[in-house]
């Protein structure tokens, strides 16, 4: 399944939210050019375009993969600007 997202009006997201077992994995297909760099630990993106997710909190429901999607993206476009990447929890509302 693929999700699209859009960020701050200008920033165009495809992710696709793939079944791994009992829980998904979330993987980036389209998305912002990053020219700062950095590694997974710094903006939670592989090389392979997998979206690094904690071990242990992997979404278990399409909505939780979804909403966990939607803050990468937001995150994404901090980091691509110069910011760092915001980590911690964050309330996203999801609709089916």
């Amino acid at each position: 399944m693929i999700c699209n997202f859009v960020v701050d009006g200008i920033d165009r997201y495809s992710i696709e939210i793939r079944p791994s077992g009992h829980y998904f994995t979330l993987h980036a297909v389209n998305y912002p050019p990053n020219n700062h760099g950095g590694g997974v630990t710094d903006h939670h993106l592989y090389t392979s375009g997998k979206i690094c997710v904690s071990d242990g909190h992997e979404p278990r429901t399409i909505e939780r993969a979804k909403a966990i999607a939607m803050n990468w993206c937001e995150g994404w476009s901090k980091y691509i600007r110069g910011y760092s990447f915001p980590n911690g929890a964050k309330r996203v509302n999801v609709n089916s």
